[in-house]
Order: C-alpha cells, then structure tokens, then sequence
C-alpha cells in the first residue's frame, strides 16, 4: 500500500515542478520582450496547455493557438459595432458555431476566456488588429513554454509504454494457462498433487485497465497517430475478453478433478500455454463433441461442466486469434 503513494507523489512532483518551470520560462521570455505588454497572457496559456498527466499537452496548446485567434479576430470584427456586454454576447454568439463548424470544440474553453478579456476590461476598448495579433504572440510564448518544457524534462514514451504492458499481459495470461494445462494434466491423486491455485483476477484487470487509459490518452493526444494505425483501441478490448475468458477457463478447470482431461485434451492441451505467441492461432474443440456425455460418464464429470469449459476454450481461441491479426500489422512494420 505505501507504494502507490509514493507513485502518486513522485508523479504530482513531477508535474509541479514542470508547470512551474514552465512558467518560469513564460514569464522571463515576457519580461525580456517589450511586445509582451501582459505577462498573465503566456502565464495563462501555461496553465491551460500543462497537463498534470503530460496526456494533451500538444492538443491542449494547439486548442489555446486556435481559440486564441478566433476569439481575438472575431472579438475584433464585432467591437467596431459593438461594445461591452452586448458585444461580447454576440462575439460568443459567433465565436461558439464557427469552432463547432471547423471541429475546433477544444478551444471553447480558451475562445471564451479571451472574448470576455478583451471586452469586460476597460483598457481593451482600443482594440484593434495590432492587438490581436500582439495577444496571439504573448499566447505563443507560454505555448512555447510549455512545449519545450514538456519535451525535455521526463517525457513520455506512451507508445513504448503500451508495449511494456501488452508483454506483461502475454506473460501473465502464459502463466495462467500453464497453470490450468498443469491442473488438467496433473495425477488424480490428491496426496501427491500440489495445492489448487487460487483465480487472481486482480493483476490482469490492472494491466488492462492501465492499457486501455494509455490508449485513450495518446488517442486523443495524437488522434491519427500510429495508435489507430496499429489498432491499439481494438487490441485493448481483446486483452480484456483474453483476460476474462482466461480467468473463466481457470475457475471452470478448479472444477474439474486433476488430470480428468490428460487423455482426451491432449493434442490441443500441450499447445494453450504458447496460445497467445502464435500468429493467428487456433485450438480445436474438446474431441468428439457429441460424445461429451460418454466422456462425462467415463470421468464421473457433469457434461454441462465440460461444455461450460469447451465453450470458454473457444471464446479464448477466438479472441487471441482476433488479437495476433490486430497485431499482425505491427509486427510487420517492427
């Protein structure tokens, strides 16, 4: 338990000490240039582009650009007619459709804060293009800022992280079939048979889990990265049907007496712990389907459970079968 503290500590330390480097370097670069005529400009785009996670920050300041200039432009257009409340109403009556329109949602937020800067202070009533794009310039250097900062100071490589992942993954679910082959192959008799693992379903739903939030942050940081190309966002579902199937076919082989399988699944029992290192794999049913109910008998095992188990078999082989194809292309481009 006292590690994940620690984790959570490094990681806001890190973060604090990013975002305060960054602003550190925003406002000694407006300091040092006479342009920038309001230091809280770059100290703002600072705080809006730093993400506390390093997830968006490329998208974060691209957002902060574009609704840097689309407020300043269209705040400039409307004030020649119009000012105060009244102007700035009708600025975000146009600011808000055309990002919509250009699918620039993400610089709502800046869009907003910047119309109501430029109209609700009364300095800001000799607006004009000079002004907009000299704010734009002062937005430029926290963005700038913020950048640089994020680019040297601990930077993350999500794509090698998911990669890291997806090996424990593989490695956990080889062990977890290795388990069940050695439960199924094992002696019936109970004096020299090792005790029965327990299912730990707990390890494979936090890799998952851990895969499926790096996914979705570099997806939406890097939208039509090699992410989407690799079709990361479907082998992640599949790691969390392998992982599921895995943990059912495990809970199903403690049901059954060790070694009850040994001669009837063997062709296809020596091959599940390599299941998910083989390119588009395939495992073959429980022999002689139809006859499951004279095997059961034989055994002394329910068909139902043997059914139950044929079923989880399949769904597994299906699904890694799926995931060696989504990852097919990745390898050949590796």
């Amino acid at each position: 338990m006292s590690a994940v503290p620690s984790v959570l500590s490094r990681s806001s330390l890190r973060a604090a000490i990013k975002i305060t480097l960054a602003a550190a370097l925003a406002g000694a670069w407006a300091l040092r240039f006479s342009q920038v005529e309001f230091v809280w400009y770059p100290l703002l785009a600072v705080v809006m582009c730093m993400d506390e996670t390093d997830t968006r920050v490329v998208a974060a300041a691209r957002a902060r650009v574009l609704g840097t200039i689309a407020a300043g432009l269209v705040s400039f257009l409307v004030h020649t007619l119009l000012e105060g409340w009244l102007g700035l109403t009708v600025t975000l009556l146009i600011v808000v459709p055309l990002l919509r329109l250009f699918k620039w949602q993400a610089s709502l937020g800046t869009a907003l804060v910047v119309s109501s800067m430029l109209f609700l202070v009364a300095r800001y009533a000799e607006l004009d293009a000079l002004y907009v794009v000299n704010r734009t310039a002062d937005t430029l250097v926290g963005v700038l800022a913020t950048l640089i900062v994020n680019a040297l100071f601990w930077p993350i490589n999500r794509l090698g992280e998911m990669n890291a992942v997806e090996r424990q993954l593989r490695q956990l679910m080889a062990q977890r079939l290795e388990t069940i082959r050695q439960q199924l192959k094992g002696e019936p008799d109970a004096a020299t048979a090792p005790p029965r693992p327990d299912p730990q379903p707990i390890a494979g739903g936090r890799l998952c889990q851990q895969l499926s939030q790096l996914v979705g942050d570099e997806l939406r940081s890097n939208p039509d990265g090699p992410v989407r190309r690799q079709h990361w966002r479907q082998r992640s579902l599949l790691w969390e049907r392998i992982n599921h199937h895995s943990l059912q076919l495990q809970r199903l082989g403690l049901l059954l007496p060790q070694g009850a399988l040994a001669t009837e699944a063997t062709p296809w029992l020596e091959r599940l712990p390599q299941l998910l290192q083989t390119r588009a794999s395939a495992i073959s049913p429980l022999p002689h389907r139809a006859n499951l109910r004279l095997v059961a008998e034989a055994k002394g095992l329910s068909p139902l459970l043997l059914l139950a188990f044929d079923d989880e078999l399949q769904r597994l082989a299906r699904s890694a079968q799926s995931l060696a194809l989504a990852s097919r292309r990745d390898g050949e481009q590796r």
